[in-house]
């Protein structure tokens, strides 16, 4: 593939979908309603080395070096005291053009995870399913509710922090929490290659900072010199 030959849109869109197909999977739509049917929603086992990032350090606008540890809110300490439980009694809404037919399967099936989430509180998989089912019916607040508990229960998972990012950024508008979690999942996911386009693509096309993106590819490949991926990425961020 010669690069200086593709637009620089089009080679990011592309790696990045296929990149994404195998690490997001949580992220699914309505589109799954077809022919009158539910088809069952895919689950993956990602068996997956975690490394954490302390002490890299990447430049800001003007030069300054900042460490990644520092983007996060350190002084905030999450316990038991300061998170609630979200409320598994929260009301089930559709949209308009939610099939009707649909309706009563999204119900049985979000009373059966709420059941096993009250028989087990302190399930993460459970609190990133209820998220998922509440994305499929555009419940966006019942999602967050869901996975910031998730990532408080398993803080140190990359997929709750990178799933919480594009939460914020495309759905609830909030770039500022939606930069502390792109953050947190290259923390705690730092050889996960997908992370990178997100992050990427975040600074570029929502904070309009192609420099800060170019710092995190440049970040990625460091940590994944072997990722020709990432210098295809960071070739066309220069373009």
């Amino acid at each position: 593939m010669i690069i200086t030959m593709l637009n620089k849109n089009t080679i990011i869109s592309i790696v990045l979908g296929v990149l994404l197909l195998s690490i997001f999977v949580f992220y699914v739509n309505k589109d799954l309603f077809n022919n009158e049917k539910i088809d069952s929603v895919a689950t993956t086992t990602l068996q997956i080395e975690e490394i954490g990032i302390d002490n890299i350090e990447i430049s800001n606008e003007g030069g300054e070096l900042i460490k990644i540890e520092e983007i996060i809110d350190e002084n905030v300490e999450i316990t038991k005291e300061n998170i609630l439980i979200p409320d598994l009694d929260r009301k089930i809404v559709f949209l308009d053009d939610f099939p009707e037919d649909a309706q009563q399967i999204m119900i049985d099936r979000l009373n059966t995870i709420i059941q096993d989430i009250k028989n087990n509180p302190d399930s993460y998989d459970d609190w990133m399913n209820l998220g998922l089912q509440r994305k499929i019916i555009d419940d966006y607040e019942g999602v967050k509710l869901a996975w910031e508990y998730a990532k408080y229960l398993n803080p140190d998972h990359f997929l709750v922090w990178g799933n919480l990012g594009d939460l914020y950024a495309y759905y609830l508008k909030d770039n500022i929490k939606a930069e502390e979690n792109y953050i947190g999942a290259i923390e705690y996911g730092s050889h996960q290659i997908p992370l990178y386009f997100k992050i990427a693509e975040f600074y570029r096309e929502f904070m309009n900072n192609t420099l800060r993106a170019i710092e995190m590819v440049k970040l990625g490949i460091e940590i994944n010199p072997n990722s020709q991926d990432l210098k295809n990425l960071l070739e066309s961020l220069k373009e």
